[in-house]
């Protein structure tokens, strides 16, 4: 068949290329020169043979599109959500969800509150990470079809973005709750019982300081 299994190099010598085509070759993997390439703006790496997205990833702070649809890519790196300016992450057909037995994604995700387009349709996806509701009020397209459901079940994520969106965003802002609550209590515990922590009344105080 037809494609580069390769980036043809000098690629740094491109530093200012906004837009970059990889797609419909045979690349199981990314040079590192590509991550030099800090002026992209939209990268498409679909069809290919990737496996994973490696951290460095994190270096296109521009990057507004990343398509990555057609893939064999199991798992993403935290590092993704640095990318602050990203508004579409396309990662339809790919293996996500089968890496070392874990099914997940990261709750990173959440970061990106640029994003408008989150496609992971057909993958292998049973959950969604609670974070994913903090992007109830810019996510404008979430494509879910194609996975096997277990949180949020199959019965709310078949009812689209702004359902599943919002069942997310309450157990986020419980889970934010049940922190605060624990914070304030340590907060007093440091103040009135700084022996149950094990520290003397100075130490609590330069803690609370």
């Amino acid at each position: 068949g037809g494609g580069l299994p390769f980036v043809p190099t000098p690629l740094p010598k491109l530093r200012a290329l906004e837009v970059l085509y990889l797609s419909s070759n045979r690349m199981d993997c990314l040079p590192d020169e590509l991550f030099l390439l800090t002026g992209l703006r939209h990268l498409w790496l679909n069809c290919n043979q990737l496996q994973e997205i490696p951290p460095e990833v994190s270096c296109l702070e521009r990057l507004q599109v990343l398509s990555l649809s057609g893939n064999l890519i199991t798992k993403l790196e935290p590092q993704i959500g640095s990318l602050a300016n990203l508004q579409q992450l396309l990662l339809r057909d790919n293996k996500l969800g089968l890496a070392d037995g874990v099914v997940h994604l990261p709750e990173h995700l959440g970061l990106l509150t640029t994003l408008k387009v989150l496609d992971l349709g057909k993958n292998l996806l049973n959950t969604l990470p609670i974070e994913l509701g903090r992007l109830y009020s810019n996510l404008e397209r979430l494509n879910l079809e194609g996975n096997s459901w277990r949180f949020p079940s199959s019965g709310i994520a078949d009812q689209g973005r702004e359902v599943v969106l919002k069942y997310l965003l309450e157990f986020y802002d419980e889970k934010l709750s049940r922190y605060r609550a624990r914070a304030q209590e340590r907060i007093r515990l440091l103040r009135d019982h700084p022996d149950a922590l094990g520290l003397t009344r100075q130490e609590a105080n330069d803690v609370l300081a």
